[in-house]
């Protein structure tokens, strides 16, 4: 007989992560709705805190694998450019539909930092499957200053 699982099995990351083990159901091994989610933002962290070793200018065309984990480099971008806007929401749309698969429907948005300390944000809506329902979800990335490259991930 099956049984509804809440929300989904535990990712290799969050299962080597021992702090993470109390957000599981010890017995199942499946994370709730809610974990899930806080599951999704912090493999969307890890993402956006590694760099691929694919150009930007490659990126969209690129064969990507594990190897290529992470978003190009997008220091020489402006978030005030509409043109690099563009291209900076579409490499990190790629990024995510390849190396975030929970995700479905993604939608990337950025938007010029508010304060000196944020050079931008990246605002994400996507679909997340839950059990037998689809969720939509919207995360905000709000990406350091090009001192100490970091992005800190909450959902919206």
């Amino acid at each position: 007989m099956s049984r509804l699982i809440p929300g989904g099995a535990i990712p290799l990351f969050d299962k080597l992560d021992q702090r993470l083990t109390a957000a599981a159901n010890e017995t199942d091994q499946v994370l709730s709705a809610d974990g899930l989610e806080a599951s999704v933002a912090r493999e969307l962290a890890r993402l956006t805190n590694s760099r691929s070793r694919i150009p930007l200018s490659e990126f969209q065309d690129a064969n990507l694998t594990v190897l290529d984990y992470g978003i190009p480099d997008t220091l020489a971008r402006s978030a005030l450019s509409e043109r690099d806007k563009s291209v900076i929401s579409e490499a990190l749309q790629r990024a995510i539909a390849v190396f975030e698969p929970r995700l479905t429907q993604i939608e990337v948005t950025v938007v010029p930092g508010a304060s000196g300390k944020t050079v931008a944000r990246y605002m994400i809506s996507a679909n997340l499957q839950v059990a037998q329902t689809v969720r939509r979800i919207n995360f905000r990335i709000d990406t350091a200053d090009s001192n100490g490259i970091q992005s800190a991930v909450e959902a919206a």
